[in-house]
């Protein structure tokens, strides 16, 4: 198990995984996997590419390079997302869930 309040953003490595690639409107979505430097799958992400955008990409040079940064993009806001929501106290949260409740 992942301890989510010692690690960091670094720690992270993704996978995509091609074969499972959709089409979804007018999206392509690739599955990622993303996994602990130990090894330990910490979660998974879809990632929507507008499917216009995704073909003009693909007609540039390093396109594949390019789609991997924006991969690598998506995939560290997500922990950069997990890491903030984690290090929040389990005080902090109940003071917060408190302020809703008085607001209703």
């Amino acid at each position: 198990m992942i301890d989510w309040e010692k690690v960091n953003i670094d720690d992270f490595t993704f996978k995509v995984e091609g074969d499972a690639v959709v089409e979804s409107g007018e999206n392509i979505v690739f599955p990622i996997q993303v996994y602990h430097q130990d090894g330990t799958l910490a979660f998974l992400k879809s990632i929507p590419i507008r499917a216009d955008f995704y073909s003009q990409l693909r007609k540039t040079t390093d396109w594949k390079e390019a789609l991997m940064n924006i991969f690598k993009q998506r995939v560290r806001d997500e922990l950069c997302r997990r890491l903030k929501k984690q290090s929040v106290s389990i005080e902090e949260k109940l003071d917060l869930i408190n302020l809703d409740r008085q607001s209703i």
